[in-house]
């Protein structure tokens, strides 16, 4: 049987974390070398591939940081190698075993940084083995109980953490979510890299055709993957729904003491520029349009991404035709927009896709953009993983879309009333 997903996973680790175990975890079997010593068993990367779950799944073991019998140079230019073997986008999964982040692990984070870049984070799964070393304390207690460089750690990773017992098969329960939080760095990275190779390929074209004369212009505007442009990002919704709270979250600072925040906020991620388009909440579904037009005069000649907030516990038939008009008023804007759910502390500890299934409305507006979502707890603006989750989600549909803009219709057809 053919796998319709791919998915591609290098192990990070220092020397007796567990991650030729954890591989074997995945797998089910044993296919990487793995027992107790005080020496990395990987003296060189491994990679092996197997059908897990209906997709296919990549592991690629590499050395153990501290090794005694390789130089850290070494193990660097092994992880270096693991990369560059493997065929398109990949994902990082880091194994810490619960109770041993030492100073080891955050000398191996800075040497990771170095090699890899900082962004590498955005990239990466913790997973924590050794879960029998909670003993009676489940795994969310020992989360709310970790401090300092941990917790920080956890927070840049975007709080993807999952925790199983390698000698116990039986403790292997989060499997899927393991999965899914790969597969969504492994698309970021996917992104990223592309973005990477667009502009790599435009300055060379941009080269070769310094000298070209008048009718290139078309050519030159519909390049949107340079360093310097910003991704343009309008913020729409109906009035009161966090909008403008959303915009402070990804910006992580307060309006509280401005009384009339500014339209157009920039800031950067990730070595992307982003221009935060706010817009005037709708009263009526009647005001779409006027206030489409108006937020889009402020990101000529378009914007690249819509956000449409809703709030948690709002959802009614006139959000629905807002979306509706929203969409009628733009050429081909679905594959552009997310949706993205303010108030989610209301939610208390249900996960926002449970909320999501108990309403036919939230799965219609779901569905019709491609299950692009998000979750947000506006109160919380200190919390880098928020905006680091959102960010990438933005940056996947402008890389998905190739870069292009959002044009406004010149008609009325298909708008409710």
């Amino acid at each position: 049987m053919e796998a319709k997903d791919k998915l591609q996973i290098v192990l990070l680790g220092t020397t007796g974390s567990g991650k030729s175990a954890s591989g074997n975890t995945i797998f089910g079997e044993k296919v990487f070398k793995s027992y107790v010593s005080t020496q990395s068993v990987t003296l060189s990367y491994q990679s092996e591939t197997r059908i897990v779950n209906g997709m296919e799944v990549t592991v690629v073991d590499t050395p153990g940081w501290h090794c005694t019998k390789m130089t850290e140079k070494k193990v660097a230019t092994a992880l270096m190698e693991a990369i560059e073997s493997l065929n398109g986008p990949y994902a990082f999964l880091m194994v810490i075993p619960i109770g041993s982040f030492t100073p080891k692990e955050i000398e191996m984070i800075s040497k990771l940084s170095q090699e890899l870049g900082k962004e590498f984070m955005n990239h990466t799964t913790i997973l924590f083995s050794k879960s029998d070393n909670l003993e009676s304390k489940s795994f969310e207690e020992f989360l709310k109980e970790e401090k300092g460089e941990l917790h920080k750690f956890i927070q840049r990773c975007g709080n993807r953490v999952c925790t199983w017992n390698n000698k116990d098969k039986s403790s292997v329960t989060n499997l899927d979510k393991m999965f899914h939080d790969l597969k969504e760095t492994q698309r970021v990275n996917e992104d990223l890299k592309k973005s990477c190779q667009s502009t790599e390929s435009s300055q060379q074209d941009q080269d070769q055709n310094t000298s070209d004369e008048a009718g290139s212009s078309d050519v030159d505007m519909k390049r949107h993957k340079r360093d310097n442009e910003a991704v343009g990002v309008v913020v729409l919704g109906m009035a009161g729904v966090g909008k403008t709270s959303t915009i402070q979250t990804l910006l992580r600072q307060s309006s509280q003491n401005e009384k009339s925040p500014p339209p157009v906020h920039k800031t950067s991620w990730s070595g992307m520029n982003f221009m935060l388009i706010d817009s005037s909440g709708f009263q009526s579904v009647n005001e779409v349009e006027s206030v489409v037009s108006q937020a889009f005069s402020h990101a000529s000649p378009g914007p690249h991404v819509i956000m449409i907030i809703i709030r948690v516990g709002r959802v009614t038939e006139e959000t629905l035709r807002m979306i509706k008009n929203i969409h009628a008023c733009l050429d081909d804007s679905v594959k552009h927009t997310m949706i993205v759910f303010s108030r989610k502390d209301d939610l208390a500890d249900k996960p926002i896709s449970e909320f999501i299934k108990e309403s036919s409305e939230l799965n219609q507006i779901v569905e019709l953009h491609g299950t692009r979502f998000h979750a947000l707890n506006n109160k919380d603006i200190n919390d880098p993983s928020q905006a680091n989750e959102l960010f990438q989600k933005i940056s996947a549909i402008y890389h998905d879309n190739n870069g292009d803009i959002i044009k406004e219709t010149s008609g009325q057809h298909g708008r409710e009333k």
